[in-house]
């Protein structure tokens, strides 16, 4: 099992351009971290939340807030679309500064509309993700 697993590796390295296993290895990257918000979100975990969500948003900026690194990245046919992980970087900055602002209570709200108001912000956050995600997968 294990000798598969390296082999499909090894094939699909030596064969895939080296810009689409950055693209992917970054998003699943960013895949782990939001699933990591979203535990601690489960588990009432303040401090977690605001430890993954600030990781989560500088490598979510990293990837998607550079326009021309991130079409460097797309498949040819799709490299005119980079401008939309530009604005899913923008939303997602957006939404963690709510976040962040719910957990700090920078707003003086009940705890009941703070912990609301950050889960809505993590779905927009969620939303833009997969806006990135259809830039580039196979058309339907």
């Amino acid at each position: 099992m294990l000798k598969k697993t390296l082999l499909g590796s090894l094939v699909f390295l030596l064969y895939a351009p080296l810009s689409a296993y950055d693209l992917r290895s970054n998003m699943l990257q960013l895949g782990e971290e939001l699933a990591e918000v979203q535990r601690s979100f489960i588990a009432s975990d303040k401090q977690g939340v605001k430890e993954s969500i600030t990781r989560f948003a500088k490598h979510s900026q990293v990837l998607l807030g550079d326009k021309d690194n991130f079409a460097k990245m797309l498949p040819v046919g799709k490299k005119r679309k980079a401008h939309e992980a530009e604005m899913s970087a923008q939303i997602i900055k957006h939404n963690v500064q709510i976040i962040l602002d719910a957990i700090d209570n920078k707003h003086n709200q009940s705890g009941i509309v703070r912990r609301e108001e950050a889960q809505r912000a993590y779905t927009y956050i969620e939303h833009a993700c997969f806006r990135c995600h259809n830039i580039v997968r196979d058309e339907y």
